[in-house]
């Protein structure tokens, strides 16, 4: 029987209904916390959940890569969930088990922006002041061209595309998960070390888990992985949605480009 762990990464507790024996709560950066709601914690056995203000949902995905016994693990966050086709339900145990027999990964639906990757993280700092500025992306560069040179192509192709996997969800063997997490966690403790977080505010030093957003992009990519792409359910709402077409920050900035534009050229 194949045992399949699909990991509800989450910092609170979810008004949610789970089938248990597939779905399992776990507290990102539980260390800071007295309650754990019944959940599993990132704290226990070999962790970095320390370190979850740097990192994110991915002292999440750290503590499943160094203790997780299952043959299929998977990712989803308190209120994304894969969802199963376009109906408003969860993915579930004998269709992912059926998808990982013909395809490599099942990841969300890719991301259509209306910039490129790199335009996407200058301009959501300019106009947003979210995510790291673009001079931290230079220096990941640098660790790829350094370490891993034969991702580096791929690393300079993902910035220059209008498209992009977003919310460090997937769902894989195991054996993939750990050579996938065994090269990004290389890489993001690398980077972490060239990177000054006083220059961010206390909600904005999670710089790493920003990078591997755009990280898990260059890994399939270089690796030739057949992916299946799911939409995502949007849970915590009164109706819950599916995220089917995206536009993330990018057309929100864009608009505001244009609207800021006229505006000026109107006074001129």
């Amino acid at each position: 029987m194949v045992n399949i762990s699909i990991y509800v990464l989450t910092h609170k507790q979810i008004d949610e209904n789970f089938d248990r024996s597939l779905y399992k709560p776990l507290l990102n950066g539980s260390i800071n916390y007295s309650d754990d709601f019944g959940y599993l914690r990132d704290d226990t056995g070999e962790n970095i959940s320390n370190l979850n203000e740097y990192y994110a949902e991915m002292t999440g995905e750290y503590w499943a890569w160094k203790n997780s016994t299952a043959d299929i693990i998977g990712f989803c966050h308190y209120r994304r969930y894969f969802g199963k086709n376009f109906l408003l339900k969860k993915l579930e145990k004998d269709e992912i088990e059926k998808i990982l027999e013909d395809y490599d990964i099942i990841m969300p639906n890719k991301v259509h922006m209306g910039m490129t990757n790199i335009e996407d993280i200058k301009k959501t700092k300019e106009f947003l002041d979210y995510g790291p500025y673009i001079e931290e992306y230079c220096k990941l560069r640098d660790i790829i061209e350094e370490y891993y040179p034969d991702y580096l192509e791929y690393y300079d192709e993902m910035l220059n595309e209008k498209e992009c996997y977003w919310f460090n969800m997937f769902i894989c063997k195991k054996e993939l998960a750990d050579d996938y997490f065994n090269w990004v966690f290389d890489i993001l403790e690398k980077v972490k070390n060239e990177i000054d977080f006083t220059k961010y505010g206390e909600n904005q030093k999670r710089i790493l888990g920003f990078f591997s957003e755009r990280l898990i992009n260059v890994y399939v990519k270089k690796n030739n992985l057949k992916i299946k792409e799911k939409p995502i359910l949007i849970s915590d709402r009164k109706i819950p949605q599916l995220y089917i077409i995206g536009f993330r920050f990018s057309f929100i900035i864009v608009l505001f480009k244009f609207f800021t534009e006229i505006k000026y050229k109107l006074k001129k």
